[in-house]
């Protein structure tokens, strides 16, 4: 019997040994698949490891454990009726008190969807960018800081240009030219307006007529009332054919506008300021007062006039007084061109041996732009 079992012993050695040797020789490829077990080294992913074996080790992990699935509570069981007592009185006592009745609650209110698109939204931005970023030396935007707007606020600007010719030859040779431009700035604090004329005339020997105008004027609304402001006025005068060759005038005071419309503006003035002429016998700086009224009015949406008088009393007698009238009347053609007629007059009480007044009236092409 001894024998018999350490035969099959020594059978069983041999055959595992074979089987080991007989592995030697197989390839990876050919060895046989073993189980993986559950238990097994997760491999990471290294950069200097070969990406293919990586990814074959990845692929053979072990699915994820499912979870378990929710438990849904059990139902309690109804109370039981007590043996003691009718059912009625049972139920009665085992019924809860009954809750109070909510109160009635309004139901939301539908908004209505707004009539603003996302287009006014986003100008609307823009608009509060370019407002906080609109007057301060940080934020000078490029190629603005130049404008007059930049400092002083947004305003409405009116232009215009002024040009007329007039020509003759044959017994008599005269040429004659007027040339004019008026700037207007209205903003929120002041309103700004100023002028040049100048006309020349000459015939075939001489020079006939050469003058220029110059005024301006800055007005400041006050904020007690809209019809009251202070303003401020400087005037220039350049005569060849009178006693000086240059006049210069300067005065300010208070406005009011007794009767302002959409077609009709009025504006009456008082002040005082100073004169003074140059190049001429009178010397010295003149006191005097001023007094004036502007009237603006349009008649239909294309024909509108204008009508301005100045008075310039001086506080001495002796020294005389001046006063300027000028009216105009204006019809619109068409692309911003109009027809003008305009008459300017000008008298001084004191004209040094000249004739104290002096009228010029022309038609004009006006381009306002």
């Amino acid at each position: 019997m001894s024998l018999y079992i350490l035969s099959a012993l020594a059978s069983m050695a041999s055959g595992e040994e074979q089987n080991a040797y007989s592995e030697i020789g197989r390839s990876f490829f050919e060895a046989p698949v073993e189980e993986v077990s559950e238990a097994e080294f997760v491999h990471y992913l290294d950069p200097q490891d070969d990406v293919q074996s990586s990814l074959s080790d990845i692929m053979q992990l072990p699915p994820l454990p499912e979870l378990p699935a929710p438990v849904e509570p059990a139902p309690q069981p109804e109370e039981v009726q007590s043996a003691e007592g009718p059912p009625s009185e049972a139920s009665a006592e085992a019924k809860p008190a009954e809750d109070p009745p909510a109160e009635a609650v309004d139901p939301p209110e539908k908004k209505e969807p707004s009539d603003k698109s996302e287009g006014d939204l986003d100008l609307k931005i823009e608009d509060v960018i370019e407002e906080k970023s609109y007057g301060y030396l940080d934020y000078i935007p490029y190629g603005q800081y130049y404008h007059i707007d930049y400092w002083f606020g947004e305003a409405t600007w009116k232009n215009s240009a002024e040009l007329g010719f007039n020509g003759q030859t044959g017994n008599t040779i005269s040429n004659s030219l007027r040339v004019g431009a008026k700037i207007r700035r209205e903003g929120k604090r002041t309103i700004f307006t100023s002028e040049f004329k100048h006309l020349r005339t000459s015939d075939a020997e001489n020079l006939t007529q050469n003058n220029a105008f110059f005024k301006h004027r800055l007005e400041w609304p006050l904020k007690l009332h809209e019809k009251w402001a202070l303003h401020e006025n400087t005037n220039l005068e350049y005569d060849e054919f009178k006693a000086f060759d240059l006049r210069l005038v300067f005065n300010g005071g208070l406005s009011y506008k007794p009767y302002k419309t959409d077609r009709s503006d009025w504006t009456l003035s008082a002040g005082s300021g100073f004169s003074q002429e140059f190049g001429s016998p009178q010397k010295g700086v003149i006191p005097e007062g001023s007094f004036g009224s502007d009237f603006t009015h349009k008649l239909t949406d294309k024909q509108s006039v204008t009508f301005n008088f100045d008075f310039y009393p001086a506080f001495e007698a002796n020294q005389g007084y001046r006063f300027t009238n000028e009216a105009s009347y204006s019809i619109a053609l068409d692309h911003g061109l109009s027809l003008k007629l305009s008459a300017y007059d000008r008298y001084d009480s004191t004209p040094n041996n000249r004739k104290r007044n002096d009228l010029d009236y022309a038609c004009l092409l006006l381009w306002e732009f």
